[in-house]
This record gives structure tokens, sequence and C-alpha cells, in this order.
């Protein structure tokens, strides 16, 4: 007998990003584009012209890991849009860093955008020694909505807070 997939989504579906830290992606962004500007030096220091196609490549494969990976919106008004998932989930860290004695981690959406649904989010972080997370989590929750949709413009659903880790001040 075979054991299903694990993940019934077609290849082409799975974010390939969902199980690497932004670090991670920041580390592997940066070894890209050293890459790509120590092809184009060689190229140039070799006196030789860089043809069309290959600029075009390089200036793809730049553009596409500069962006990274994305994530599908929709207004107040139902209108579709896209943001990078680096920019939503630092704006719900900072959120969360305004909040005495705790630090952000991890923001993972686990919903998908739909017009008039709003976003949920599963947030990681640390809390400093002495603090609760009844007393906080209220206020944090109600701060990541009021974020989300001042900046982002989208409504925020359940808003999962986990706790990973306490810290010293």
């Amino acid at each position: 007998m075979t054991q299903p997939p694990s993940d019934p989504r077609e290849p082409a579906d799975q974010d390939v990003f969902g199980d690497i830290s932004e670090a991670q992606a920041l580390e592997s962004y940066d070894r890209l584009r050293s890459a790509v500007d120590d092809y184009r030096r060689t190229e140039t220091a070799a006196g030789d012209q860089v043809s069309g196609l290959k600029a075009r490549i390089m200036s793809i494969v730049e553009d596409e890991a500069a962006r990274g990976p994305s994530t599908a919106l929709y207004s107040s008004a139902g209108l579709p849009y896209v943001m990078t998932t680096a920019s939503l989930r630092a704006q719900v860290r900072a959120a969360v860093d305004e909040e005495p004695g705790l630090r952000a981690r991890r923001v993972k959406v686990t919903s998908e955008s739909a017009p008039g649904k709003p976003l949920d989010l599963r947030v990681t972080l640390t809390m400093a020694f002495g603090h609760s997370l009844i007393e906080f989590a209220p206020r944090l929750r109600a701060r990541i909505a009021e974020r989300m949709e001042l900046i982002i413009g989208v409504k925020a659903g359940h808003v999962d807070l986990v706790v990973e880790d306490v810290h010293d001040e």
C-alpha cells in the first residue's frame, strides 16, 4: 500500500520558501546577487560584451530574487494586489516589537486572501521573564489588526500567538 503525499497540492502551488526563515532567504539572495555581480564583472573584465540574451537572463534572475515570495491579497474594495511576503511579515513583526517585553520571531500567513475575507496569521515571539500572555495577547492582537488594516489594507482574522521562548530584558 502506498502512502498519500504529505502535501496534496500540485508542486507548482507549494511555497518553496515556506520552510526557510527570512534570514536564510536573505542570505540566499545575497549569495545569488554576489554570483550575478561576479559574473557581470568577469564578463566585463575579460573585455567581452555581454550578449543581449545573457544580460536579459541575468536581469530576470536578479529581479526574481529581489522580489522573493509574494502574498496575493485583496483590498477592502475587493481589488487584487500582490505584496512581498517579507514586507507583510515585517509589518506584523513591527507591531509585536512595539509591545514592551516582546520580540517578534516568525510570521506565517495561515489563510488565503479572498475579497471580503480577513487574513489569518500565526505569529511566534519571545517574551520577557515576568510578563504574561494573558496580559498582552488582546492588546497585541488589536495592534497587529490595526497595523495590517492601516498599512497593508487587509483586515486581520484569527491571530494565533505562540510564545517560543522567554528572554532576559
